[in-house]
């Protein structure tokens, strides 16, 4: 089985990361400023290049293509052990865990922000979570290409795993009795708990937690969806850490 990722930045992406990649390939007459230096990076690792129809193009893909595929190994999340033994952990040493994220723009966007601001790694639930598909890697602009991914069955085991090499672990939840992200010290390693679109994190899961954080907000509208909290979560860990 091959995986089809479609869109010039997440090929372009792709072939930077030094992915096994099987062929590029174009549609017939579509030309854009990033075909040559796509080009270029494909022929400096010696990966085919292909001329399709549009059809066929549309045919291998499932969303805007932008004119450009590559057809590639199917990218698989790692172990949670596997990652953990690869973690290398210090103070500036944050991970995201998420709850049963099911929509591939999220997932996309999340793992996005997740490479932006130098978050290690994202653990995800064996089960009930978006996959790493091509549509999620189109959603993160290829950064899922750099972004180490992990895969547990139970994201409390997780949790318990992380507490016991030194982690504080953080539930991310909107509600009253929360804590405001800008009043806690942010001393690392971290782990910061997402939750699902509708559902948000689980009670056990908040159970685990060392503590509850919110986002403050300046209305009262409806909180910011996940992967915009993502971004933000990220960002305010990020610029802490660097000013230790």
């Amino acid at each position: 089985m091959a995986d089809w990722i479609y869109g010039r930045r997440s090929v372009l992406e792709i072939l930077r990361a030094n992915l096994p990649v099987r062929r590029i390939v174009f549609a017939e007459g579509a030309h854009a400023p990033e075909f040559e230096e796509i080009k270029k990076e494909a022929q400096s690792r010696g990966v085919a290049i292909e001329g399709i129809t549009r059809r066929g193009l549309e045919a291998v893909t499932h969303g805007n293509h932008q004119g450009v595929a590559a057809q590639i190994d199917p990218i698989s999340p790692v172990p949670f052990k596997v990652f953990m033994n690869q973690l290398r952990i210090d103070k500036k040493t944050f991970v995201c865990l998420l709850d049963e994220i099911q929509d591939p723009q999220n997932l996309g966007a999340i793992i996005r922000n997740a490479v932006c601001f130098g978050c290690s790694g994202i653990i995800l639930p064996k089960w009930r979570s978006a996959g790493l598909t091509p549509a999620v890697m189109k959603a993160s602009s290829g950064a899922l290409a750099y972004c180490p991914i992990a895969e547990i069955p139970n994201l409390g085991v997780a949790v318990e795993r992380l507490k016991e090499k030194g982690f504080f672990v953080y539930g991310a939840d909107a509600q009253e009795g929360s804590v405001p992200l800008e009043s806690l010290e942010l001393d690392g390693p971290l782990a910061i708990i997402l939750g699902s679109e509708h559902e948000g994190i689980k009670p056990i899961l908040k159970k685990a937690c060392d503590n509850l954080v919110r986002i403050s907000q300046k209305t009262s509208i409806q909180s910011l969806n996940v992967a915009s909290a993502s971004a933000v979560f990220f960002h305010e860990i990020s610029a802490r850490s660097s000013g230790k």
